[in-house]
């Protein structure tokens, strides 16, 4: 009891580790992904399982970042994904992709320990190219702008019939996958344009990159914020993920047209936990979902980026806002989690940008060992009951049993 006591007058955090849920090294021969789909050879070797986007708006204005996750040669990748307006070459760019593992290391949930020692206070640390050869024209499917940026060939297209731009794209090389003009088709119907991208080989290697980049464009003057993810059903293998970084002036940002919930967090966990921290969230996340038994997303980190506690990095800089398309000295970032299947989620994802400025984080806690030993109950104090899945506003949609869960490791 005076353990218990002493801890609470004493107590502080610092990180034991955190959950690294991407990883930005993206070698062409091992990345996989994007919202939008690949252009490629539709085999075994090929998924298109996660996706990385940045979205940050500010005054009319809203730049999304894309992270890709492809596998396979560079030679036939290629990115086709809906855009509310014909984009220029100066609305497109290549970032590093250094700015994602920022932001991962920024808004990934983490395990903190409570850690003193005995007159000594506390004490802890980290643990943890212009010419695309376009040569064939079509009926119904008219080039908008063409142009190079970096490593990549990229091409504005406009259609009114989604199986003329089905055979535009395999007139040209592009290698889609059967019955993509099923998919297109509801873009067409929405007066959508086409950001066509692929790697032009003779830049990669003048550039000097082994890796493909992230891309980067900017919409502006479009009230409407959204992410067209459906296109990424057409090649896609099992459950799906989409994680996005939405930064803005004002606060939180969440999906209008899915139930958004937060993460549980906030509790106890087990000591073996430590050395399976990402094995535990994805189980957690995946609870999480279930339990709802909604489409949802999950918020999992809404925080300023001026600042954080615990923290896994340093905070995000106004230069890296900036490469990002923010331009302020800090602003408020939400990290959403989407889970989808080719048979679920069916509507793309639109934003709305709160005032809320709540702070919100996925943290779990680790008590040192010697908290547990010499306890008559075998050194199992922590929680392990059931905690409550809530969304924003506190109200609770469901428990997840935390037990069943620890039982697995």
């Amino acid at each position: 009891m005076f353990l218990k006591l002493r801890l609470k007058k004493i107590i502080k955090l610092s990180i034991v580790g955190s959950l690294i849920l991407v990883c930005m090294s993206i070698d062409v021969k091992k990345v996989r992904s994007f919202c939008g789909f690949f252009v490629a050879k539709v085999d075994a070797e090929m998924f298109n399982n996660r996706s990385q986007v940045a979205i940050p708006h500010q005054d009319n204005q809203t730049t999304y970042s894309l992270a890709f996750d492809y596998k396979g040669e560079p030679e036939e990748f290629a990115l086709i994904l809906p855009v509310p307006v014909v984009l220029k070459k100066q609305d497109v760019r290549v970032i590093s992709p250094k700015l994602f593992q920022r932001l991962d290391d920024f808004t990934a949930p983490r395990l903190v320990v409570y850690d003193f020692f005995e007159g000594n206070g506390p004490r802890g640390g980290l643990r943890g190219r212009e010419d695309s050869n376009l040569v064939i024209p079509r009926q119904n499917v008219t080039v908008l702008e063409n142009f190079t940026v970096g490593e990549y060939d990229v091409v504005i297209l406009s259609a009114t019939e989604s199986n003329s731009l089905e055979s535009w794209l395999r007139d040209n090389q592009y290698k889609i996958p059967r019955g993509a003009a099923k998919y297109l088709k509801p873009y067409i119907n929405k007066k959508l344009f086409f950001f066509v991208v692929r790697v032009n080989l003779e830049a990669q290697e003048k550039l000097g990159f082994q890796n493909l980049r992230p891309l980067q464009f900017t919409v502006k003057n479009y009230p409407q914020i959204m992410l067209p993810f459906q296109l990424g059903k057409i090649n896609s293998e099992d459950t799906q993920n989409v994680i996005v970084y939405f930064l803005s002036e004002t606060g939180r940002a969440e999906v209008s047209n899915y139930e958004n919930v937060v993460i549980p967090s906030n509790f106890d966990v087990p000591l073996n936990i430590e050395s399976k921290f990402s094995e535990f969230y994805r189980e957690l996340l995946t609870s999480t979902i279930q339990a709802t038994n909604k489409e949802i997303a999950v918020i999992e980190y809404a925080w300023d980026t001026g600042f954080c506690d615990p923290c896994n990095t340093i905070p995000l800089n106004s230069q890296e806002l900036n490469e990002l398309g923010m331009n302020y000295e800090q602003a408020f970032i939400t990290r959403l989690h989407l889970q989808y299947t080719k048979n679920t989620y069916n509507q793309d994802l639109e934003f709305t940008i709160t005032s809320d400025q709540t702070l919100y984080q996925g943290r779990y806690i680790l008590l040192p060992r010697y908290y547990h030993e010499g306890r008559n109950d075998e050194g199992t104090n922590y929680f392990d009951g059931k905690v409550k899945v809530k969304n924003p506003s506190g109200k609770v949609i469901s428990e997840v049993e935390l037990k069943t869960i620890f039982e697995k490791f």
